[in-house]
């Protein structure tokens, strides 16, 4: 069978924007309200999205959010292939930096399940990477299939589960945040108040 690929009625701005939003949706609704999602004004540093838990000053996690609207024909399965450079100089593999993978379906307005949230290690590192000059070419190849055997079967979440999923992984993160300063150890300005949560 041919790969082929059907023309999106929809541009790839928009398809970018659609895809965040409804990553944003999956967080907040599936958490039961216990993420916070916020958008970057600029996306200098390749960061889609953060997200933290509501009422929380601790570490996030930073999302890059690809989207593919059409599947790989290639194969029986439902294939997903997803392809994206990334410059050398911008490439960053962080524990707190993972990405997103989704089929979005047009005709059905929203995500295919599974959806793939992958530790952008495992993307950096299994992903076909492959530099060229300054560089780094990745192509994101899994299978939508529950029976699936290849690599990042493990990464597989429906899009019901991914809001506590990734609750989850922010709550086993071993947090070294510590205060600017702690009460008592510095004047405050006249006017000025301490705020703590408990």
């Amino acid at each position: 069978m041919r790969h082929t690929r059907r023309v999106s009625p929809i541009s790839t701005t928009q398809q970018g924007f659609i895809a965040e939003r409804e990553f944003m949706k999956l967080l907040m609704l599936g958490s039961d309200g216990e993420l916070e999602v916020m958008a970057p004004a600029t996306d200098d540093e390749r960061r889609d999205l953060e997200t933290h838990i509501r009422g929380k000053f601790s570490r996030g996690l930073i999302f890059q959010v690809k989207s593919t609207t059409y599947l790989d024909r290639r194969f029986k399965a439902r294939r997903l292939s997803i392809h994206f450079p990334v410059a050398k100089s911008r490439l960053v593999s962080h524990p707190l930096s993972w990405y997103f993978f989704a089929y979005l379906e047009v005709e059905a307005m929203g995500f295919a399940d599974p959806v793939f949230p992958v530790p952008s290690l495992e993307v950096h590192t299994h992903a076909s990477p492959e530099l060229r000059d300054d560089t780094w070419s990745f192509n994101f190849g899994a299978s939508l299939e529950p029976d699936a055997n290849d690599y990042w079967r493990k990464f597989q979440r429906a899009k019901t589960d991914v809001g506590r999923y990734v609750l989850q992984v922010l709550r086993a993160q071993k947090s070294t945040a510590k205060p600017l300063l702690t009460a008592g150890a510095a004047e405050l300005p006249p006017g000025s108040i301490w705020v703590s949560a408990r």
